[in-house]
């Protein structure tokens, strides 16, 4: 009898986990299949991949019946082909990790500081959210020390500090460095097939949520942006949407090249591919491709408000 109880609980527990492979399986299938087509259809590099070899190697992936395992096989996977042909931007954010960002504060706040003879300086981190109210108060964090440095002293020209933006989610950004320039076109993503403007309006992010609206006095005052290295992704996007202005100069080094535009394709599993479809152009339609070379290099890696990067950057604006 007791014989006859292990061998049937042992019987009931390898069905179970029989059934759970099964039906894991069925679901990370369905993952690989969906993923396969998205990246097929959209991905910038489309024409650079074996579809025919990928098709035939997601097939053959070993799954687990952990359906977190498979998410993270099946991610690893295709970041891995689109590295091999030279996208380095794209990525997955599984659905754990979207809620875990949500579920936190930001992780830094935009600083500004009034500091000599008429220049105001912003340091802008990135910004990674998925949340608007967080987006919205990240673009208002900048907007509202622009407005009181502006109304607490005569600028003549503004400091914009990108470096150590890593990127993020770029229209909380632009949003809030919306308040230094004239409302209209600041960019654009292409890839030869179509032509997406980035649109900046006053107040304005994603069109939803509703900002503070102040516009500096001085509408021609010089503008310095900094980037160096570590400034990638929407970092390096906000810093092209200053490109081709004519009262704005860059100081610093060479950025870190991350300049395709991720396009956000949502899956049905909750999470997310942010997938290379396009490269930038600037305002006047110059394009980018790899690092951002700065108009003033400049080798000090401080990165504070008191370094030489700065101090070039305020000797400009001060010409």
């Amino acid at each position: 009898m007791k014989h006859f109880l292990i061998t049937t609980i042992t019987f009931l527990f390898a069905f179970n986990l029989n059934a759970q492979k099964v039906q894991s399986d069925k679901q990370a299938i369905a993952l690989n299949k969906e993923i396969f087509k998205i990246i097929k259809k959209n991905s910038l590099f489309t024409n650079e991949l074996n579809w025919k070899n990928i098709e035939s190697e997601s097939k053959a992936l070993i799954l687990e019946v952990n359906d977190s395992n498979n998410e993270q096989i099946i991610f690893d996977f295709y970041i891995k082909k689109l590295r091999e042909i030279g996208d380095k931007h794209s990525l997955f954010y599984s659905s754990k990790k979207i809620n875990g960002i949500k579920d936190s504060p930001l992780a830094e706040y935009p600083q500004g500081e009034y500091l000599v003879n008429g220049i105001g300086w912003i340091k802008v981190p990135r910004c990674s959210t998925f949340d608007e109210k967080k987006d919205a108060e990240f673009a208002n964090t900048i907007r509202s020390l622009i407005e009181k440095m502006d109304k607490e002293n005569t600028i003549i020209g503004w400091i914009v500090d990108l470096r150590g933006n890593g990127g993020g989610n770029m229209w909380p950004m632009l949003a809030g460095l919306n308040a230094l320039i004239e409302d209209g076109i600041v960019g654009y993503a292409t890839n030869g097939k179509f032509k997406e403007p980035w649109i900046s309006v006053n107040s304005k992010i994603y069109n939803k949520q509703t900002l503070n609206t102040y516009k500096i006095k001085n509408k021609n005052s010089k503008i310095a942006i900094l980037f160096d290295e570590n400034t990638g992704s929407s970092g390096e996007m906000t810093a092209v949407s200053f490109f081709g202005l004519s009262n704005v100069k860059s100081f610093g080094q060479k950025s870190a090249g991350y300049t395709t535009a991720n396009y956000t394709f949502p899956l049905s599993n909750g999470g997310q591919l942010l997938l290379a479809r396009a490269y930038i152009m600037d305002r006047a339609g110059k394009s980018y491709k790899g690092e951002l070379t700065p108009d003033v290099l400049v080798s000090d890696l401080s990165n504070t408000k008191n370094d030489k990067v700065v101090s070039t950057a305020i000797e400009w604006l001060s010409e």
